[in-house]
This record gives C-alpha cells, structure tokens and sequence, in this order.
C-alpha cells in the first residue's frame, strides 16, 4: 500500500476499453520492442501511455512525480508494467518532462544574461542533451522528481483566470490565490505545491511575482498575479498586506466581543425577570469589562485604518508628484526646442504686423474702381447715338410691313380642294 502522499489510483471512468482486455494490456504492458522493425506499433504503444499519463496528472492536478509513483499507481492486477521506463525517457526527450532541479534554477534577470543563457548555454546543453541521448539511453533514477509541464500550464491558465480588475497586481496569500483556483476549477484536488510549480512556471513569462513573508510562527508566501506585466513584491507591498491582515483580525475580534456582549445583556435580562439580581449584576460588570475591551480595539482598528488611509494618500501623491515631473520634463524639451519668452513675443508682434497689413489690403480691395469719363459725356454720347438711329427704325419699320403684304397668304375657303383625289386601299 503506497502512502497517501503518492497514492493517486487510476478511475474506472478515466481508463482507456481496452484496459479490461487482457491481451491488449499485455501487449501495452510488454517491453518496446525496436522502433525501426515497426514503427507504427511502437508509436501506438507510446500514445496509449502518454494519454494515460496526461489524463491522470491532469485529473489530480499533479505536477511532479516520480516514475516509482506511476509505476505503483499503474498496476494492473499485478502485472508488471516494463515499458514505462521507455515512456519516460521519450517524455524527457521530447522536452515534456524535466528534473525538479532544473526547473527550480533561477532565470537570469539581465538582458545580456538572458541572451546569454538561452542562445549560449541552454542551446548548447540541448545539443549535446540531444546527442547524448540518441547514442547512450538515458539512465532515470525511479525516485528522483521530474515536472510534467503540461500540468503546469494547466494550472498556469487557470491561475491566469482568478484575476480580475480588483485583484490584477494586488498581493494575496498562497492559500487564498489555491481557494480562488478551486473555486474556479471545482477542483479539489489541487494543492498548495503544484501551485508554487505553477507559480515558477508564470514568473517566468512575467505574470507572477511573490515573496516569502515571515509571520509569528510561520512563512507565508505573498504572490501577485498579471497577465500583462506583473510588479515585483516590495517592502512596501508586504507592510500593507500585513495591515490589512491585521485590520481584519481586528474588525473580526470587534465583532465576536460585541456578540458575546449583546448575549451577556440577554441573559441579564432573563436573570432580572427571574428575580436574581445579584447574577445580574455579575453579568453587567462583565458587560463593562467587554464594553471595555471593544473601545480598545476599536482605537486600535481605527489606528491602523489610518495608517493604509496615509499609506493610500502617500501612493497618489507620489504618482502625482510623478506625473508634475513628467511635465515639467516635456515643458523643458520644448524651451529647448525654441519655445522662450522672447520668442514668443517677436512671433506675436509679426502677426499683429501681418494681420494690419492684411486690414489694409482688404479696405482698398472694396473701394470703387474710378473712371476716367464723366457720366454727362457718357448721356450726351447716348442721346446722339438714339436721334441717329430713329430714322432707321422707322424704314425698317415700313420695309418689313411691306413683305408682309406680299406674303401674305390666302384664306383657305379661296382655295381649290376639288382637285383629284388619291384612294387608299385598306
């Protein structure tokens, strides 16, 4: 019997039908034989434990294991299952597995060191990883822990989906960022450590950011959670969590005293009507004590209300007093770039200078055009013109009435219309 850590049994309803067969099974079961006599085969056997693999990590939300987990986890009646091994060293070969220790080595947080460890380092170890692994078959220790990424990503996405606009770069705990994945998944099964792996696997792409907290008697794992850009967990960010922490300790203490308050005056009530006096005034000088107790915390909790009130005026008068020298800097570039005062005043003076000469311009535009003629030669040049021509008009006159009369037409009754005839055959 596996221990509870390791053990995640196969489901009924997650197993392939031919499972039940025991021919087929002992076939899947059965060592590899050489890739290059059947390929197909081969081929088919890996894609039946590599589903197999993926659906069961997927359904436990498991992200690291060890090849003795799944071998134990696989058994079939007791039958010996031989050929995972060479399940896992294709897994590793084709980059979807990888050793917990070089999944947990630190990124490089400089350009120079980034390139350098992709195009350098990691390109190199890969190919001599590939060559390596091509001439000489992979040795895997059945306990050492390997990360199966495809979980990861899994979890990943589904961390991604937690956030929304109230809590984009807002810091939370470990446990309350695994409630939010469970309660998104419906998935209980997930766990505290897969999402730290998940959570790796995000700061790597820049959409998580988190930062150990020591607390009373414990660490407490703070993580801020972007899918665009995430900001680092600073000091700053750490005092503010542990406030609003202790505003909440606080505002929840508030609220069972005062309950404890309210049953105390009940039963003083009660002991009252039941004529026990002397056990009602026990119970108000217990109220008092409580009554006490209440303004205490109630000074405290508003202390620390005020002091994240400060906190948030600090951060917006930081941003603005930011945003002022922004500003000034813009203002400054253009004074650099020929915007001074004096500038400015030769460039308005050549306007109003330009724009009275335009004024000028314009009131010579509309004025009359003048001529060089008199209107009195003009009338008397006209009247001479007029008494040269009426004799003209009145022969014109005669000339035209006389054609008139020449042809002029006769009347139809004067006409002969007894002429011959032409007959229209229809």
């Amino acid at each position: 019997m596996l221990p509870t850590d390791f053990y995640f049994p196969l489901l009924n309803n997650h197993l392939p039908p031919s499972w039940n067969i025991d021919e087929r099974m002992r076939f899947f079961c059965a060592p590899f034989r050489n890739r290059s006599s059947n390929p197909e085969e081969w081929i088919h056997k890996y894609q039946f434990w590599h589903e197999l693999i993926n659906s069961w990590s997927s359904y436990y939300a498991l992200c690291c294991f060890t090849l003795s987990v799944v071998n134990a986890n696989f058994q079939r009646n007791s039958q010996k299952i031989s050929c995972l091994p060479t399940v896992w060293q294709e897994l590793y070969r084709n980059g979807e597995i990888i050793s917990i220790s070089d999944f947990l080595k630190e990124p490089s947080n400089t350009w120079i060191g980034w390139m350098v460890d992709i195009f350098i380092k990691k390109s190199t170890f890969w190919i001599f990883s590939k060559v390596k692994g091509y001439i000489l078959e992979p040795n895997f220790n059945m306990t050492e822990k390997y990360v199966y990424l495809a979980t990861v990503k899994e979890l990943a996405e589904l961390i991604l989906l937690t956030v929304n606009s109230k809590n984009d770069n807002k810091l939370l705990s470990l446990s309350k960022l695994t409630k939010n994945c469970i309660k998104q998944s419906s998935n209980d099964r997930i766990t505290e450590e897969n999402i730290k792996l998940a959570l790796i696997w995000l700061r790597r792409t820049k959409q998580a950011a988190f930062r150990v907290c020591k607390g009373d008697n414990s660490y407490n794992l703070l993580v801020k959670i972007s899918s665009n850009n995430v900001e680092d967990v600073t000091e700053i960010d750490e005092g503010i969590y542990t406030l609003t922490q202790q505003e909440y300790i606080i505002t929840k203490c508030i609220e069972e005293l005062e309950k404890k308050r309210n049953e105390v005056i009940l039963k003083a009530k009660l002991s009252l009507k039941n004529g026990l006096r002397q056990v009602a005034k026990s119970l108000l000088r217990k109220k008092h004590e409580l009554d006490k107790c209440i303004e205490k915390r109630s000074i405290t909790l508003h202390n620390v209300q005020k002091l994240l009130s400060s906190i948030d005026d600090a951060h917006y008068n930081t941003n603005t007093l930011a945003a002022y020298k922004a500003g000034c800097n813009i203002l400054k570039k253009f004074e650099s770039n020929g915007l001074t005062e004096d500038k400015a005043k030769d460039t308005v003076n050549d306007l109003s200078e330009i724009f009275e000469d335009l004024n000028e311009i314009k009131s010579i535009m509309i004025q009359p055009v003048l001529t060089v003629e008199s209107d009195f030669e003009l009338e008397k040049e006209l009247t001479e013109i007029m008494k040269s021509t009426g004799s003209n008009l009145s022969t014109s006159a005669m000339n035209t009435n006389q054609l008139l009369n020449i042809l002029e037409l006769p009347d139809l009754v004067d006409l002969d219309l007894d002429g011959p005839r032409i007959n229209v055959i229809s």
